[in-house]
């Protein structure tokens, strides 16, 4: 419960942050522009490291202190990340497309968020078939000591099914 508190209160000043300012992500900030490249060149790798389910290249996207929060379920840290990922690769139903609408970077340089939809598919435990799920996802970045982005904390929020295609 604390560690959603605390969640929760980084992801409003993060947004308070990068609200309040110019788009460093859009590049009017020092090195912003760059930062959201690297940002949006890491979601792409992960978007095809789904695909490929590969696993060890899915949980190296997560910072080692990093937060993973799925729908209906508790946050997951540590191996538990791993645990989650490797059911879903195990999944022979499943698969994971997603892209960001936004990425902003916060005026230090060492905090991002990344904002966008997804859609995944796996197999239904109750009913034993595929279900296709839709929603948006609210991911914050670190930029850690050798200069790579990786996810601090990862929300994942069901919503309707988008009105264009994925």
């Amino acid at each position: 419960m604390a560690k959603a508190r605390i969640s929760t209160i980084l992801l409003i000043l993060l947004a308070s942050a990068c609200g309040n300012q110019a788009a460093p992500g859009s590049g009017t900030g020092p090195g912003g522009s760059t930062a959201a490249a690297q940002i949006a060149a890491e979601e792409e790798a992960w978007s095809r490291e789904y695909v490929a389910r590969d696993l060890e290249r899915l949980v190296d996207h997560y910072a080692p202190d990093a937060t993973l929060k799925e729908p209906g379920a508790p946050p997951l840290t540590g191996r538990w990340i791993r645990v989650s990922l490797q059911q879903a690769v195990n999944d022979p139903a499943f698969a994971m497309t997603f892209a960001h609408d936004r990425i902003e970077v916060a005026r230090s340089g060492d905090l991002a968020y990344s904002r966008g939809h997804y859609r995944v598919t796996y197999t239904d435990h109750q009913t034993r078939q595929p279900r296709t799920e839709y929603g948006t996802y609210l991911t914050v970045w670190q930029r850690q000591a050798g200069g790579r982005w990786k996810v601090l904390e990862d929300f994942i929020t069901p919503g309707p099914q988008p009105s264009q295609p994925m």
